[in-house]
Protein backbone atom coordinates (compact mmCIF):
# COMPACT_ATOMS: atom_id res chain seq x y z
CA UNK A 1 0.00 0.00 0.00
CA UNK A 2 2.67 2.33 0.86
CA UNK A 3 4.66 1.87 -2.39
CA UNK A 4 1.07 2.54 -4.16
CA UNK A 5 0.58 5.85 -2.24
CA UNK A 6 4.38 6.81 -3.31
CA UNK A 7 3.90 6.18 -7.00
CA UNK A 8 0.52 8.05 -7.02
CA UNK A 9 1.73 11.07 -5.61
CA UNK A 10 5.22 10.96 -7.79
CA UNK A 11 2.55 10.75 -10.67
CA UNK A 12 0.59 13.94 -9.60
CA UNK A 13 4.06 16.03 -8.85
CA UNK A 14 5.38 14.95 -12.31
CA UNK A 15 1.59 15.80 -14.24
CA UNK A 16 1.52 18.91 -13.10
CA UNK A 17 4.46 22.41 -13.92
CA UNK A 18 3.18 25.66 -13.51
CA UNK A 19 -0.06 26.52 -11.29
CA UNK A 20 -2.57 28.77 -11.53
CA UNK A 21 -3.37 31.54 -8.50
CA UNK A 22 -6.40 33.60 -7.73
CA UNK A 23 -6.11 36.15 -4.84
CA UNK A 24 -8.60 37.23 -2.46
CA UNK A 25 -11.57 35.61 -3.72
CA UNK A 26 -14.39 36.72 -1.65
CA UNK A 27 -17.05 34.12 -0.52
CA UNK A 28 -19.07 36.45 2.11
CA UNK A 29 -19.41 40.27 2.58
CA UNK A 30 -16.30 40.65 5.68
CA UNK A 31 -13.27 41.64 4.37
CA UNK A 32 -11.93 38.72 5.89
CA UNK A 33 -14.24 36.06 4.46
CA UNK A 34 -11.91 35.61 0.97
CA UNK A 35 -9.86 32.25 -0.14
CA UNK A 36 -6.88 32.35 -2.50
CA UNK A 37 -7.53 28.91 -5.13
CA UNK A 38 -4.25 27.70 -6.02
CA UNK A 39 -4.93 25.56 -9.41
CA UNK A 40 -2.46 23.18 -11.08
CA UNK A 41 -2.29 22.66 -14.68
CA UNK A 42 -4.07 19.43 -16.64
CA UNK A 43 -7.03 17.20 -15.96
CA UNK A 44 -8.43 18.04 -12.96
CA UNK A 45 -10.83 15.59 -12.95
CA UNK A 46 -9.79 13.01 -10.23
CA UNK A 47 -6.95 16.13 -8.49
CA UNK A 48 -7.74 15.82 -4.96
CA UNK A 49 -9.19 19.54 -3.09
CA UNK A 50 -7.54 20.82 -0.16
CA UNK A 51 -9.25 23.22 1.99
CA UNK A 52 -6.69 24.48 4.33
CA UNK A 53 -7.02 26.22 7.61
CA UNK A 54 -4.53 29.23 9.07
CA UNK A 55 -3.88 29.60 12.76
CA UNK A 56 -3.62 32.14 15.15
CA UNK A 57 -5.25 31.46 18.23
CA UNK A 58 -8.73 32.46 16.13
CA UNK A 59 -8.14 35.72 16.60
CA UNK A 60 -4.94 37.33 14.86
CA UNK A 61 -3.20 35.95 11.41
CA UNK A 62 -4.87 35.65 7.78
CA UNK A 63 -3.78 33.91 4.38
CA UNK A 64 0.30 34.70 4.68
CA UNK A 65 0.28 32.51 7.56
CA UNK A 66 -0.47 29.46 5.05
CA UNK A 67 0.67 31.06 1.55
CA UNK A 68 3.55 28.83 0.96
CA UNK A 69 2.43 25.55 2.45
CA UNK A 70 -0.74 25.91 -0.18
CA UNK A 71 1.76 26.46 -2.82
CA UNK A 72 3.77 23.78 -2.04
CA UNK A 73 0.65 21.34 -1.80
CA UNK A 74 -0.18 22.33 -5.01
CA UNK A 75 2.91 21.86 -6.60
CA UNK A 76 2.53 18.38 -5.91
CA UNK A 77 -0.75 18.63 -8.28
CA UNK A 78 -3.74 19.91 -5.82
CA UNK A 79 -5.82 21.90 -5.88
CA UNK A 80 -5.95 24.15 -2.69
CA UNK A 81 -8.05 26.90 -1.20
CA UNK A 82 -6.45 28.66 1.23
CA UNK A 83 -9.21 30.39 3.69
CA UNK A 84 -9.31 32.78 5.65
CA UNK A 85 -12.00 33.72 8.19
CA UNK A 86 -13.35 35.97 10.61
CA UNK A 87 -11.37 36.69 13.97
CA UNK A 88 -13.93 35.67 17.46
CA UNK A 89 -15.45 38.75 19.01
CA UNK A 90 -18.19 39.30 21.61
CA UNK A 91 -20.62 38.83 18.34
CA UNK A 92 -18.85 36.12 16.56
CA UNK A 93 -18.17 33.01 18.04
CA UNK A 94 -16.94 29.31 16.81
CA UNK A 95 -20.08 28.39 14.93
CA UNK A 96 -19.62 31.75 12.93
CA UNK A 97 -15.76 30.72 12.13
CA UNK A 98 -17.49 27.15 11.17
CA UNK A 99 -20.08 29.00 8.81
CA UNK A 100 -17.44 31.06 7.26
CA UNK A 101 -15.58 27.64 6.18
CA UNK A 102 -19.00 25.73 4.77
CA UNK A 103 -19.25 29.02 3.27
CA UNK A 104 -15.97 28.67 1.61
CA UNK A 105 -16.57 25.03 0.71
CA UNK A 106 -19.85 25.88 -1.05
CA UNK A 107 -17.96 28.80 -3.15
CA UNK A 108 -15.28 26.32 -4.11
CA UNK A 109 -17.41 23.75 -4.99
CA UNK A 110 -19.11 26.27 -7.22
CA UNK A 111 -16.25 27.38 -8.93
CA UNK A 112 -15.90 24.08 -9.89
CA UNK A 113 -17.99 24.31 -12.72
CA UNK A 114 -15.54 27.00 -14.08
CA UNK A 115 -12.22 25.37 -13.90
CA UNK A 116 -13.23 21.48 -13.89
CA UNK A 117 -12.17 19.63 -10.82
CA UNK A 118 -14.38 17.68 -8.55
CA UNK A 119 -17.37 19.37 -6.98
CA UNK A 120 -16.94 17.61 -3.90
CA UNK A 121 -15.39 15.19 -1.46
CA UNK A 122 -12.60 17.26 -0.44
CA UNK A 123 -10.17 17.14 2.16
CA UNK A 124 -9.51 19.76 5.28
CA UNK A 125 -5.98 20.94 6.33
CA UNK A 126 -5.54 23.07 9.41
CA UNK A 127 -2.85 24.17 11.38
CA UNK A 128 -3.21 25.04 15.59
CA UNK A 129 -6.94 26.70 15.81
CA UNK A 130 -7.03 26.23 12.01
CA UNK A 131 -6.71 22.36 13.12
CA UNK A 132 -9.13 22.38 15.65
CA UNK A 133 -11.33 24.12 13.19
CA UNK A 134 -10.42 21.79 10.92
CA UNK A 135 -11.49 18.57 13.16
CA UNK A 136 -14.50 20.22 14.20
CA UNK A 137 -15.88 21.22 10.96
CA UNK A 138 -14.77 17.59 9.22
CA UNK A 139 -16.37 16.05 12.28
CA UNK A 140 -19.98 17.87 12.55
CA UNK A 141 -20.65 18.64 8.93
CA UNK A 142 -18.93 15.11 7.61
CA UNK A 143 -18.69 16.31 4.29
CA UNK A 144 -14.58 16.12 3.74
CA UNK A 145 -12.89 12.72 2.63
CA UNK A 146 -10.43 12.74 5.40
CA UNK A 147 -8.95 15.76 8.23
CA UNK A 148 -5.57 16.57 8.66
CA UNK A 149 -4.76 18.35 11.98
CA UNK A 150 -1.23 19.85 12.74
CA UNK A 151 -0.75 21.11 16.64
CA UNK A 152 -4.69 20.93 17.33
CA UNK A 153 -6.03 22.29 19.90
CA UNK A 154 -8.65 18.92 20.20
CA UNK A 155 -9.79 19.25 23.63
CA UNK A 156 -10.75 22.37 25.44
CA UNK A 157 -12.84 21.37 28.02
CA UNK A 158 -10.43 19.58 30.18
CA UNK A 159 -9.65 21.17 33.50
CA UNK A 160 -5.51 21.71 32.54
CA UNK A 161 -6.41 23.38 29.14
CA UNK A 162 -8.45 25.77 30.75
CA UNK A 163 -5.96 26.40 33.94
CA UNK A 164 -3.34 26.49 31.05
CA UNK A 165 -5.56 28.91 28.61
CA UNK A 166 -6.25 31.46 32.32
CA UNK A 167 -2.31 31.22 33.46
CA UNK A 168 -2.15 32.81 29.49
CA UNK A 169 -4.00 35.50 29.47
CA UNK A 170 -6.17 32.90 26.71
CA UNK A 171 -9.30 32.39 28.07
CA UNK A 172 -11.34 35.13 26.99
CA UNK A 173 -10.58 34.23 23.37
CA UNK A 174 -11.96 30.78 24.65
CA UNK A 175 -14.70 32.66 25.86
CA UNK A 176 -15.13 33.93 22.66
CA UNK A 177 -15.04 30.94 21.15
CA UNK A 178 -17.20 29.10 22.60
CA UNK A 179 -19.79 32.38 23.03
CA UNK A 180 -20.43 32.18 26.96
CA UNK A 181 -18.10 32.58 30.10
CA UNK A 182 -16.51 29.76 31.27
CA UNK A 183 -16.92 29.09 34.95
CA UNK A 184 -15.14 26.52 36.81
CA UNK A 185 -16.66 22.75 36.80
CA UNK A 186 -17.89 21.35 33.42
CA UNK A 187 -19.05 23.69 30.91
CA UNK A 188 -21.38 22.14 28.08
CA UNK A 189 -20.16 24.80 25.50
CA UNK A 190 -16.65 23.86 25.77
CA UNK A 191 -17.84 20.65 25.36
CA UNK A 192 -19.45 21.40 22.31
CA UNK A 193 -16.38 22.99 20.29
CA UNK A 194 -14.04 20.35 21.24
CA UNK A 195 -13.28 17.95 18.17
CA UNK A 196 -12.63 15.07 20.98
CA UNK A 197 -16.30 14.96 21.96
CA UNK A 198 -17.68 15.11 18.60
CA UNK A 199 -15.60 12.44 16.43
CA UNK A 200 -17.14 10.97 13.37
CA UNK A 201 -15.63 8.39 11.18
CA UNK A 202 -13.34 10.48 8.79
CA UNK A 203 -9.67 9.15 8.28
CA UNK A 204 -7.60 11.35 10.59
CA UNK A 205 -4.02 12.15 10.41
CA UNK A 206 -2.47 14.15 13.08
CA UNK A 207 0.86 15.73 13.23
CA UNK A 208 2.58 17.36 16.47
CA UNK A 209 5.70 18.49 17.86
CA UNK A 210 6.16 17.04 21.50
CA UNK A 211 7.90 20.45 22.36
CA UNK A 212 5.01 22.11 21.94
CA UNK A 213 4.95 24.79 24.97
CA UNK A 214 1.55 26.33 23.31
CA UNK A 215 -0.73 23.32 22.96
CA UNK A 216 0.52 20.08 25.06
CA UNK A 217 1.19 17.04 22.46
CA UNK A 218 -1.23 15.20 24.98
CA UNK A 219 -3.79 16.82 22.99
CA UNK A 220 -3.17 14.89 20.04
CA UNK A 221 -2.15 11.66 21.43
CA UNK A 222 -5.44 11.73 23.70
CA UNK A 223 -7.26 12.83 20.59
CA UNK A 224 -5.33 9.82 18.90
CA UNK A 225 -6.46 7.10 21.45
CA UNK A 226 -9.82 8.04 21.24
CA UNK A 227 -10.19 7.96 17.79
CA UNK A 228 -8.80 4.18 17.44
CA UNK A 229 -10.55 2.73 20.61
CA UNK A 230 -14.06 4.30 17.99
CA UNK A 231 -12.44 2.37 15.08
CA UNK A 232 -11.68 5.70 13.33
CA UNK A 233 -8.94 5.14 10.75
CA UNK A 234 -6.03 7.72 11.73
CA UNK A 235 -2.49 8.14 12.34
CA UNK A 236 -0.40 10.52 14.31
CA UNK A 237 3.30 11.31 13.40
CA UNK A 238 5.07 13.00 16.50
CA UNK A 239 8.25 15.33 15.59
CA UNK A 240 10.71 14.91 17.78
CA UNK A 241 11.81 18.37 19.24
CA UNK A 242 9.70 20.76 17.40
CA UNK A 243 7.66 23.44 18.77
CA UNK A 244 4.31 25.14 18.04
CA UNK A 245 5.16 25.88 14.23
CA UNK A 246 5.46 21.46 14.18
CA UNK A 247 8.66 22.31 12.21
CA UNK A 248 6.34 24.15 9.11
CA UNK A 249 8.81 27.06 9.30
CA UNK A 250 11.93 24.69 8.73
CA UNK A 251 12.15 23.71 5.42
CA UNK A 252 13.78 20.44 5.78
CA UNK A 253 10.38 19.46 7.98
CA UNK A 254 8.26 21.54 5.99
CA UNK A 255 8.98 18.84 3.16
CA UNK A 256 8.81 16.59 5.33
CA UNK A 257 5.17 17.90 6.90
CA UNK A 258 3.88 18.15 3.02
CA UNK A 259 4.53 14.54 1.78
CA UNK A 260 2.86 12.93 5.06
CA UNK A 261 -0.08 15.63 4.45
CA UNK A 262 -0.59 14.83 0.63
CA UNK A 263 0.57 10.96 1.02
CA UNK A 264 -2.38 10.81 3.45
CA UNK A 265 -4.42 13.16 1.04
CA UNK A 266 -4.09 10.61 -1.75
CA UNK A 267 -4.56 7.42 0.38
CA UNK A 268 -8.09 8.85 0.77
CA UNK A 269 -9.28 10.12 -2.25
CA UNK A 270 -11.36 7.66 -3.09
Amino acid sequence: MKHLVLFLLFTYCSSFGQTKYFPHLAYGKSSQQVLDLYIPNGDLKDVPVVILLHGGAWSMGGLEYTSKHAQDICNKGFVVANVDYRYVSDNISGKDLLADIDAAVAYVSEASNKYGYVKKGYHIVGISAGAHLALLYGYTKKNMKSVTALCAPSRLDSSEAVEFMRKNGHLDIIEKLAGTKIKNGANPALIKISPFNTISNIPTLLIHGDADNLVNVSQSQNLYDELKRKGVETKLIIREGKGHDVGMNTPETEIQNINDITEWIIQHNK
